[in-house]
């Protein structure tokens, strides 16, 4: 999957007596939701490419309704008034739906076509749609009517990032910065753009700037939770807790505080935090298939690990790493039957596995077929 900005993966797992087969727990980077904003309230994602079981789809479709509901509204209860179209827009944008954004874009050009806002709305829209030559020349066009705003610099330094450009990034950062010194966005941009750089020591100091000017600034405390992570650093629990306060219904920095502590061979803390993820989201099979990997790698637990890994295998029946793992622990048990028909079903959706076949071959050694 698309990782965040320049950042490489850091493998979480240990070897353990002669499991190497084992396949690993994601990494930070590989297993989270990643943040780069390209909106005044929304950015834009990678995702962990998992199946969502259809109780979840249900509720996300809910949501997505109730909240276009909501918009529309908005919109019929403020004739004559640009930013609920604006609002609209964006969220048509971020579904996809880029004609129906448009056109709340040209209604609200109709109303103030020298309206600032609009244009910023206009090269969030462009963005969504990956046109990012068109989403610049918006977001310069907003400029050119609130030339003193400083989060118009910040839109177009955002937009400069996904470019690659990183010279023009941090013009127009330094520009952000001379309009609004204390301008948080400016900062965690800046650490963006470090990162992707590789200078980690630059990207630490311009989050914890943003934390300084914004103490909730939720993406520099997750990010910073991050590299400290990284670093095996246990400044990374603060920053983690402090992200998970200020969005306690977002698991995503407590997944990577259970990933710190499974890296740092803290099983107990890191099963706690996993639970508690479960609490939050009971459909966050990622928790699940965590804790199977600490109670199978960690603990020697491997009852406790099948549990875990067949809690995955009910939202996901074709996740072949937990079926791998979940074979593993019948193996190290001593139920070879049940680790054998796990290595058969793993070869059925990887045909050739490496790893799967070594397991059969260490199956036919000790358990001959019959």
């Amino acid at each position: 999957m698309p990782l965040w900005h320049g950042l490489i993966l850091l493998t979480l797992y240990r070897i353990n007596k002669d499991l190497t087969q084992i396949m690993p727990a994601l990494s930070f980077r590989s297993a989270l939701l990643s943040a780069v904003l390209i909106s005044a309230a929304a950015f834009f994602s990678s995702c962990v490419n998992e199946k969502i079981s259809p109780d979840k789809q249900k509720n996300q479709t809910d949501t997505v309704v109730s909240e276009l509901e909501l918009l529309n509204r908005k919109v019929a209860e403020s004739k004559g008034v640009a930013a609920p179209l604006l609002e609209r827009a964006v969220y048509f944008a971020k579904n996809n739906r880029y004609n129906e954004a448009l056109q709340d874009i040209n209604s609200a050009l109709d109303l103030d076509d020298k309206n600032p806002d609009v244009y910023a709305a206009l090269s969030d829209v462009y963005m969504y749609e990956g046109k990012m030559q068109r989403s610049l020349d918006a977001v310069k066009k907003a400029i050119e009517l609130a030339p003193g705003r400083a989060d118009l610099e910040v839109k177009r330094a955002r937009i400069f990032l996904t470019m690659s450009d990183y010279k023009q990034t941090f013009d127009a950062l330094r520009e952000a910065l001379r309009k609004n010194p204390d301008n948080a966005e400016a900062f965690f941009i800046s650490g963006l753009a470090n990162e992707e750089m590789g200078d980690t020591a630059k990207a630490i100091e311009s989050y914890q700037k943003a934390v300084l000017k914004q103490q909730n600034h939720y993406e520099s405390l997750k990010q910073l939770g991050i590299l400290f992570a990284e670093k095996k650093d246990r400044m990374a629990i603060d920053y983690l807790r402090n992200a998970s306060s200020i969005k306690p219904k977002n698991p995503e920095p407590l997944y990577i505080l259970g990933m710190y502590y499974q890296e740092t061979n803290e099983a107990d803390k890191a099963l706690a935090v996993y639970e508690e993820i479960l609490l939050i989201d009971s459909t966050f099979t990622l928790a699940n298939y965590n804790k199977g990997y600490v109670y199978l790698v960690l603990k020697n637990e491997y009852s406790s690990a099948i549990e875990a890994f067949n809690k995955v295998l009910l939202a996901e029946n074709e996740n072949a790493d937990a079926i791998y793992n979940r074979g593993l622990a019948y193996e190290q048990l001593g139920e070879y039957e049940m680790a054998r028909k796990d290595y058969e079903a793993v070869l059925r959706l990887r045909v050739n596995d490496e790893k799967t076949i070594n397991g059969l071959n260490r199956l036919d050694k000790v358990a001959p077929r019959k």
